[in-house]
């Protein structure tokens, strides 16, 4: 248009400033903005508002700020606007002031006003400012409208007042997709995966068109309940409504899988993905991750790289995982150059991420010098720092770790307890142990989780203190897992403790994991220590025949990392003729270095270990 000569008018430039706050480009809203100034119509309350949105897209809310305070006579739609553009930004303390401020002005707010303005509430939690603001709508008879509605109801979800919430959306006459998506977002964040299903069934029964988005909401939401026969009928209804091609939709029912244990079908639909992005990608490799398979990550990762996808802070932390599992260290150093590289170790969670890894290869060298070097330490960083001493048998390190991330005035959570608890385990301090297990009811109000209380089990039984485990097991107030009838029933194998004790806590376990060998060799053990033959030879039948050959070799070269059952490894070592030094690592835990010439006479020596 410029180009031929015609001149645009107050419209058109208008309709560009609204198409470039759908853009969210901050330059383009400046050089329009330059060009209204020119014609001289920057003055003009409708394309004034456009440029805040503008602007607001862009996350320029200084040049907001500046516009809004230069405009005289405001009216309600500018003032909505710039409510709606500190919304947009997390500016929620500021949309409140401004809020208060245009009525002062003697501006009466509208619905959309009204509609702006609650997000505030909800995000800063000022439940008794979103029931004024909720009366005040029901004064002024803007209540029935639905978009006010479906706000009312997030709000009030948000605050944590479920039954207000329902209450909203029950009195509503007619719901839209965006009504039904809020309560099924809310339901999944207030942690009631059942109401979601629930509501779920109540919206297609209302004829409401589902998208995309809510089959996304509802997969997360039966992943929360762990019922894979509901995630495979969403994955049926998301084929039947033809989103096989959402590549978003797809990566969900993916992690689906993956957080089932279902990783061929979570590889299957991997596979069958034409145009992976990013997040497909890093999701494939975090559900090998989590399914214990580091060996299978590493390989995606490298398909990854074939096709030119570039991984970020997600796909790293991925890896290091694996890196940490497989002991890998010379990938898991590379990894850490290309994130100095790339700039991510800024990020905290990267940061941590490296920590554990460092501390689990028994570098805690290292990890303490990342620790140090971060000055912008949080929860997540603590935590791994205080697991990393405590991992490497380094207890007073940890409490002292403990004490200062207190003094710098960081309050501990749950998680945090957790790794300082498994540090007095492991380490053999019992005092401070149980002194920071009471303190965390008494001085910081954190309720005990069931992984607290296998540290404090696992602490009684590495003591020789089996008796007392069990006692402790009996009065906890949730059911013990497999995890706390373990540590007694290893605690019973390495002190010789009670033999009827052993025989409760192997009852447990052969009940909540059947398939797990190791508990029958665990009490054969000890029954062949009590001299009781007849137990041995029938717990050694019964291990025979749920053995399962699990331990195998892994060999590290350069950057690369090969697994292999010990009956292949002489064929894998044929790959690494001439190089001097191999780092080998078995399931049991030992880590070794040996020249390719001895390597041969080590793996004989070490064979009665591994199952051939």
């Amino acid at each position: 248009m410029l180009m031929r000569d015609q001149k645009p008018n107050f419209v058109t430039v208008l309709s560009v400033i609204q198409a470039i706050g759908q853009l969210g480009s901050k330059n383009m809203a400046s050089m329009i903005h330059g060009f209204a100034i020119k014609l001289g119509c920057d003055s003009e309350l409708p394309l004034v508002t456009g440029l805040l949105g503008a602007y607001s897209s862009g996350w320029d809310i200084g040049a907001v700020r500046i516009l809004f305070a230069l405009t005289p006579n405001k009216d309600v739609i500018l003032w909505s606007a710039m409510v709606s553009a500190c919304v947009k930004n997390e500016e929620y303390v500021e949309a409140l002031n401004i809020f208060r401020k245009m009525q002062s002005c003697g501006v009466q707010p509208n619905r959309v006003s009204i509609v702006t303005v609650l997000p505030a509430c909800a995000n800063l939690g000022t439940l008794w400012l979103g029931k004024e603001i909720h009366g005040f709508s029901i004064k002024r008879d803007f209540y029935s409208h639905i978009n006010l509605q479906n706000s009312l109801v997030d709000m009030y979800a948000k605050c944590r007042l479920w039954s207000y919430s329902v209450q909203v959306s029950s009195s509503m006459q007619t719901k839209d997709v965006v009504s039904w998506r809020s309560m099924i977002c809310r339901s999944i964040t207030n942690e009631s995966p059942a109401r979601t299903l629930i509501l779920f069934s109540q919206m297609r029964s209302s004829c409401v068109e589902v998208d995309v988005n809510t089959v996304r909401v509802i997969i997360v939401a039966s992943s929360q309940l762990e019922e894979i026969k509901v995630g495979l009928g969403l994955h049926g209804l998301a084929l039947k409504m033809g989103y096989v091609e959402d590549i978003s939709l797809m990566t969900a029912i993916l992690q689906m899988y993956a957080n089932f244990g279902e990783i061929g079908s979570a590889k299957t639909l991997f596979d069958y993905l034409d145009n992976k992005d990013l997040i497909a990608w890093s999701a494939m490799i975090a559900a090998y991750v989590q399914n214990e398979q580091p060996f299978d990550a590493f390989k995606v990762y490298r398909k990854m790289q074939s096709a030119g996808e570039k991984p970020n802070e997600v796909t790293f932390l991925s890896l290091l995982q694996s890196c940490s599992s497989t002991t890998a260290q010379e990938i898991g150093e590379s990894i850490h150059a290309y994130l100095l590289k790339a700039g991510y170790m800024l990020n905290a969670f990267v940061t941590s991420a490296l920590i554990n890894m460092y501390c689990k290869v028994g570098r805690t060298r290292q990890g303490v010098a990342l620790f140090d070097e971060n000055h912008s330490r949080d929860l997540v960083c603590w935590s791994s720092m205080i697991n990393g001493y405590g991992i490497n048998g380094l207890g007073e390190e940890a409490l002292h770790c403990f004490s200062n991330m207190l003094h710098c005035g960081v309050k501990p959570n749950d998680v945090v307890f957790i790794s300082l608890l498994a540090a007095c385990s492991h380490c053999g301090l019992e005092y401070e142990g149980w002194s920071w297990f009471y303190a965390m009811g008494e001085k910081f109000g954190i309720t005990p989780k069931l992984a607290h209380y296998a540290c404090m089990v696992d602490m009684l039984s590495r003591q020789g203190n089996v008796e007392e485990a069990f006692e402790f097991v009996k009065k906890m107030p949730i059911n013990p897992d497999k995890r706390i009838w373990g540590a007694i029933l290893a605690g019973c194998r390495e002190t010789c403790g009670s033999s009827e004790v052993s025989e409760i806590a192997a009852r447990q376990l052969f009940s909540l994991d059947p398939e797990n060998a190791s508990y029958h060799y665990d009490l054969m053990h000890i029954h062949t220590d009590g001299g009781d033959q007849v137990q041995t030879s029938e717990l050694h039948r019964i291990h025979i025949h749920y053995r399962k050959p699990t331990y195998y070799v892994i060999l590290e070269c350069r950057d690369q990392v090969h697994q292999s059952k010990t009956s292949r490894v002489l064929q894998v070592m044929k790959k690494f003729s001439g190089t001097k030094n191999l780092h080998l690592n078995c399931r049991s835990g030992e880590r070794t270095t040996r020249s390719t010439s001895n390597l041969k006479s080590w793996m004989k020596n070490f064979s009665h270990v591994v199952h051939l």
